[in-house]
């Protein structure tokens, strides 16, 4: 059984994060390392202010322990950190762990902002992480702040996405989310540097936890050694259904994350790797 060691904040209230995260790569089979690198009464949207805990002071010694067990992970997911402490932190154990799969989701903000609390050198923090990742995820924000190309709803893809990959290893890959085309929204990434996009109809409605559950699904896949456009469109199939599956609850409190059972029937159905 491969072991993931999953980094990201926990809600104690939400089913986003690590709540979505740790049951779908579950269901893949894998031993999962869940590292909370915060710990929130609620997330974020929707629900006021939460009490917030910082786990800055946790992590170090969460490291030094493992360290000292002599445990080791084969793959990784990274995504909400917080700091640039615990960013820095992060990337050093990532470089040193010589992992076989590293996905980074870099959250830093949306619709062209930064998240509430960051700022240009948590902005570099992440860059700095993103030297180590094998595919990172950003959105078209993200993506924007992460180049210093000026963000546009609809953005240059090509520019972009290629702005990205300067800035990661050879034979890593960037794979932009939550891109629009016409009526579909999906993800697009270069192949030769011609840009790829995989997309499904776009459904009414926000959803909370959307780029987690495909950052998890996507981490998931890539590391059972699947294709790269295979994973990608897999991710999105399941993605789209997850969020009709949502919205046909006739109680749903749209500040929860989205139904992960078709995520999770799907990957239990799937052929072996």
């Amino acid at each position: 059984m491969a072991s993931m060691l999953v980094a990201e904040d926990l809600s104690a209230v939400g089913g986003i994060s690590l709540s979505a995260a740790v049951p779908v790569l579950a269901a893949f089979d894998y031993q999962v390392a869940a590292l909370p690198t915060s710990l929130l009464s609620t997330h974020t949207s929707g629900y006021g202010r939460p009490a917030i805990l910082s786990l800055a002071d946790w992590l170090p010694q969460v490291f030094e322990h493992w360290t000292v067990a002599q445990l080791q992970f084969q793959q990784a997911l990274i995504g909400y950190v917080g700091s640039v402490e615990l960013c820095d932190l992060l990337t050093a154990y990532l470089r040193d762990a010589q992992l076989q799969l590293i996905v980074v989701d870099p959250v830093l903000g949306d619709l062209g902002k930064l998240y509430a609390g960051f700022d240009a050198a948590y902005v570099d923090a992440m860059r700095r992480m993103l030297t180590v990742a094998d595919v990172i995820l950003p959105n078209v924000t993200e993506a924007s702040l992460l180049t210093g190309v000026p963000y546009q709803a609809e953005p240059d893809l090509a520019r972009l996405l290629t702005e990205l990959q300067q800035q990661l290893k050879l034979g890593a890959h960037a794979i932009m989310t939550g891109v629009t085309q016409a009526d579909q929204i999906g993800c697009a990434w270069l192949v030769d540097g011609q840009v790829q996009f995989v997309g499904q109809p776009r459904l009414a409605g926000h959803y909370n936890g959307t780029g987690d559950a495909l950052a998890a699904v996507l981490a998931g896949l890539l590391g059972q050694g699947r294709d790269l456009a295979m994973s990608i469109q897999l991710a999105n199939q399941w993605l789209q259904a997850a969020v009709a599956a949502t919205l046909a609850l006739p109680d749903h409190d749209e500040r929860q994350g989205i139904q992960l059972r078709p995520i999770l029937r799907a990957i239990l159905a799937l052929d072996p790797a």
